[in-house]
């Protein structure tokens, strides 16, 4: 089980380009707070890499996007983004992956890495996971603790 403490970082790595996926949801957080006329309780982002965006929807209304790379759209200034995700947060979240017509969501791709390092490895301790998803593979690697390392595919 993940530590309610832990540090969780998932990144995008499509061709030679890198994305840090939880600060882009944390860019559209920022930005769909800053858009929508109520509070943000819950907040749906697919990533379209093709696309260079990824699309929000805020409390199953609002809907807009976000660019995968700064650009001069955006409403908040994204140097004061953390790149981490409070997974256990009170503001609902999900991340999505969409390539080649298939939908990933990013909490079954942290399931999997999970349930894989705790069938493998005897310390249970989860303090940082990193997961480096790379879309043309259909695979996501992972690094747990900084030092643990594998594999699990998208969509299994």
């Amino acid at each position: 089980m993940v530590n309610s403490d832990a540090t969780l970082r998932v990144y995008l790595q499509y061709y030679e380009k890198e994305i840090n996926l939880t600060r882009l949801v944390e860019k559209a957080y920022h930005e769909a707070s800053v858009r929508c006329t109520e509070p943000v309780k819950e907040i749906e982002v697919y990533v379209k890499p093709e696309d260079g965006r990824a699309y929000y929807v805020v409390n199953g209304g609002f809907q807009s996007y976000v660019n995968l790379w700064d650009s001069d759209r955006d409403v908040y200034d994204c140097s004061e983004l953390s790149g981490k995700i409070n997974w256990n947060s009170s503001v609902k979240h999900r991340l999505i992956f969409e390539y080649r017509g298939q939908q990933c969501d990013c909490d079954s791709i942290i399931d999997h890495v999970v349930e894989k390092y705790t069938n493998i490895h005897t310390v249970k301790s989860l303090h940082e996971i990193e997961v480096y998803v790379r879309q043309e593979h259909e695979a996501a690697y992972y690094v747990i603790n900084g030092r643990h390392t594998g594999s699990v595919s998208m969509f299994a």
